[in-house]
């Protein structure tokens, strides 16, 4: 029987790079009275290394290689020293922290960040990932990582064959749907997904009971959901629908609530409100702006882009009159102050003439 995971290279059973390559998952399973022992008979031998000893870390998903760095964290997360430990197992550390009540909290105080940065400094080990599987094994050993197994539902089944989940076909949500069987008894209908859909005579419009009076083979109408008949075990899935205006109406209204979508809480209503009047003011602008024609030298029908490319190629003190955004009755002013540098005067009402008088020496 073996007692830790180096008699599988000792006795023979693996081969060294078969037992690294498989290490973590070779789990010897043992009993805190047998570390215990090992430990005691460790003690006699007087630091002499036992080569049956048993190793609380061979129960544990850590690797060989990293016995040194659970050592370690254990000792860490206990707030002992190497003296405190010199005489016993080299793992009896990793045994007082596993029967420690309180591990959790101790080993979540540790500080993986600057442990994983040490040891890149020293020897370029990279080991973050490792470390918290370390944590994690010391805490719980092998536990099972899966998450609880649940039967998936109705809807769940109904997703993975047909990719509609609830909250696309929730009851009051209008859908297209295309009539492929009318009877007497009512019409059979199927979405795009395939699902079918059955909308009976009392359904489809007021004071009618004939369907070949009111729909077509192949036609594709609007229909609001009203309800659901699950029958998996058989593989049959059926939506009850309604194209009644009035039903139409009520589930057109609840469709609207069920999908308005929560604001996010960080979203900047005010400055959303001025950047979208912002824009609407300046497409009315240019919708409603029309060519303007004056008979002056310096008017061009320029935006402020255009009027400084314009004045990139003239002299200091030029000027570029043109159209306003603020409308017909407003005139822009652009003017060259130095190379590359520009003054942009607006708001100039045409019930004032404007003089512009510049002097250079």
């Amino acid at each position: 029987m073996l007692s830790n995971r180096d008699q599988f290279i000792k006795g023979g059973l693996l081969t060294t790079k078969i037992f690294l390559n498989a290490a973590g998952f070779l789990r010897i399973i043992q009993q805190q009275e047998i570390t215990s022992k090992n430990s005691r008979n460790h003690n006699a031998r007087h630091g002499e290394a036992h080569e049956d000893a048993s190793d609380p870390l061979d129960d544990t998903r850590i690797h060989p290689e990293d016995y040194e760095l659970a050592r370690k964290m254990a000792m860490d997360a206990l707030e002992l020293d190497e003296e405190d430990i010199h005489n016993e197992h080299p793992s009896h550390v990793v045994t007082l922290i596993m029967n420690d009540k309180d591990r959790d909290r101790k080993l979540m105080e540790l500080n993986l960040d600057e442990f994983a940065v040490s040891l890149y400094e020293a020897n370029h080990d990279q080991k973050r990932y490792t470390l918290n599987v370390i944590r994690d094994e010391l805490k719980k050993p092998f536990v099972d990582l899966r998450s609880t197994f649940k039967l998936p539902s109705n809807w769940d089944i109904i997703t993975m064959l047909t990719g509609e989940t609830e909250k696309m076909l929730h009851i009051g949500v209008i859908i297209p749907v295309l009539v492929y069987r009318i009877q007497r008894e009512g019409v059979n209908v199927r979405l795009d997904s395939g699902i079918e859909g059955y909308i009976e005579p009392d359904n489809l419009g007021e004071q009618i009971r004939n369907p070949f009076e009111v729909v077509k083979k192949g036609q594709t109408i609007p229909a609001v959901i009203h309800g659901y008949t699950f029958h998996l075990d058989r593989g049959e899935f059926l939506i009850h629908l309604s194209s009644k205006p009035d039903h139409m109406e009520e589930g057109d209204k609840g469709d609207k609530i069920h999908r308005s979508v929560p604001r996010d809480a960080c979203w900047d209503g005010a400055r959303h409100a001025k950047d979208k009047e912002m824009l609407d003011r300046k497409k009315r602008a240019e919708t409603d702006r029309s060519r303007r024609v004056i008979k002056h030298p310096n008017f061009h029908n320029f935006n402020t882009a255009q009027a400084e490319t314009y004045l990139e190629k003239q002299q200091r003190g030029d000027v570029v009159i043109r159209p306003s955004s603020k409308g017909n009755d407003h005139l822009a002013v652009t003017w060259k102050v130095e190379e590359k540098l520009y003054q942009h005067i607006g708001k100039l009402s045409l019930h004032v003439t404007p003089i512009f008088h510049c002097c250079f020496v």
